[in-house]
């Protein structure tokens, strides 16, 4: 993430031809056609190797956090035929194959070195890599601090003990091992919050390296781009001209012109561990125009599901004493693609309450979004056998009352069953503001 925002600051200057000299690593890159789009794979790591005193302190050292993880991976892809940068993110918990053949979160594949996370990479979104850059917790500081951080605003105070996060309700400046915390923290959402805060802070601080109070001052721009060179490790093939070519690019750049999107995927619980599984039509589709330089699909977008309908299995449980509601609500529910389990009776519910059994999380949002209801971790007071359960409440009876068969009525012989009522679109979420946004949203 702060080796992209490096990137900008060096398109910034390269009308005065400053040569980044950062520290090389030796990466097994493909090497790029003329005229062909540029993708460059960027790491966070979580490495303590650089780390001062102070920071040990706070997020300990080698040997209290032995080896390196990638803590953000992303790959930019700059093509001269697109009007906007595209930068995808891939959620650290990716579910992909290890050389041996075995399930494990993308992010332990870096802990192999950087050429096996150039192949992991590739070989998933089915595109080279041409270039390699990567970052560590100072670094990461030491570019953040070089910008003076950045206004976010916070809907309820966060305190987490895990990132060292620490912050009131309201809007903040963030900056230095703050911002750190900002762009790692797990536990105070999920990892796709995660990944929306780091796109956040993205955006931010691009919009602020844009502004003239950076681009007209040559000390400022000279002072980012030396921290730039000192912060970032890159592949022994990035040459100056890439550098530039970059540059280039980048040099008009702020956040209108950045598409940010994440690997289309959704959370699972496989064999008693928690990933991030891909939706491999909607990544195919999304990596497949990239790589044909054809319009892009929405997906991956933040607020297009990438959850299928038909991979969901639904219990429609009924929390009132109204007869056949969760019956009736069911065979909507079919028409529109989903999985319906079971449908039966449960406690009383007040109002309508979407449940999830751990690692379907996404599953359960998407059924949220379409109730518009409050989502859950399922008690032990709910028994159902889905992944995701919906206790239709005493709101949804009031709103959607049950027409009772006419006395006496019965179907003329021969005559075809009624089909059931064909599901109705399920209606758009609320717009509800995320823990964080920006302070003018």
């Amino acid at each position: 993430m702060a080796v992209f925002l490096g990137l900008v600051a060096g398109g910034i200057l390269l009308y005065a031809n400053i040569k980044v000299k950062g520290n090389q690593e030796n990466v097994e890159v493909a090497e790029q056609p003329p005229d062909e789009p540029m993708n460059v794979l960027v790491l966070g790591s979580d490495s303590r190797e650089n780390l001062t005193d102070e920071q040990r302190l706070e997020f300990g050292d080698t040997d209290a956090v032995p080896g390196r993880r990638a803590d953000t991976i992303m790959l930019l892809h700059l093509d001269e035929q697109r009007e906007k940068a595209v930068l995808v993110h891939f959620p650290r918990d990716l579910r992909v194959l290890d050389p041996n053949g075995d399930a494990v979160k993308i992010n332990s594949i870096y802990g192999l070195g950087p050429d096996e996370m150039v192949k992991t990479v590739s070989d998933f979104a089915g595109m080279p890599i041409h270039h390699y850059l990567e970052v560590d917790f100072n670094g990461f500081n030491q570019i953040a601090d070089s910008v003076g951080g950045v206004e976010v605003y916070f809907e309820r105070a966060v305190k987490d003990q895990d990132s060292g996060l620490d912050q009131p309700r309201g809007c903040v400046t963030i900056e230095g091992e703050q911002a750190l915390a900002f762009v790692r923290a797990r536990k105070i959402d999920d990892d796709f919050g995660r990944i929306q805060r780091q796109q956040l802070f993205m955006k931010l601080m691009v919009d602020k390296i844009s502004t003239p109070g950076v681009v007209l001052r040559p000390d400022r721009v000279i002072s980012l781009v030396n921290v730039f060179s000192q912060a970032v490790r890159y592949d022994a093939e990035l040459s100056l001209g890439d550098i530039k070519t970059i540059g280039l690019r980048l040099r008009k750049f702020n956040s209108g012109n950045l598409d940010m999107r994440v690997v289309p995927s959704a959370g699972a619980r496989i064999n008693g561990i928690s990933f991030v599984v891909a939706n491999e039509k909607q990544t195919e589709a999304l990596f497949g125009a990239l790589a044909t330089r054809q319009p892009l699909p929405d997906y991956g977008r933040t607020g297009v599901s990438a959850i299928d309908p038909g991979d969901v299995r639904v219990s429609l449980l009924n929390g009132t004493e109204v007869d056949k509601l969760a019956f009736n609500e069911g065979e909507k529910l079919k028409a529109g693609g989903f999985q319906v389990v079971e449908t039966g009776n449960t406690v009383p519910h007040p109002v309508t309450t979407v449940y999830y059994y751990e690692g379907f999380q996404d599953q359960g949002r998407l059924l949220a979004n379409t109730y518009r209801s409050e989502l859950k971790e399922i008690p032990d007071t709910i028994v159902a056998t889905g992944q995701v359960a919906v206790v239709l409440g005493e709101d949804f009876a009031a709103a959607n009352p049950v027409t009772p068969a006419s006395p006496g009525a019965t179907p003329s012989p021969g005559a075809s069953p009624a089909p059931p009522a064909p599901a109705p679109s399920p209606p758009p979420a609320e717009e509800v503001k995320p823990l964080v946004h920006a302070c003018d949203d």
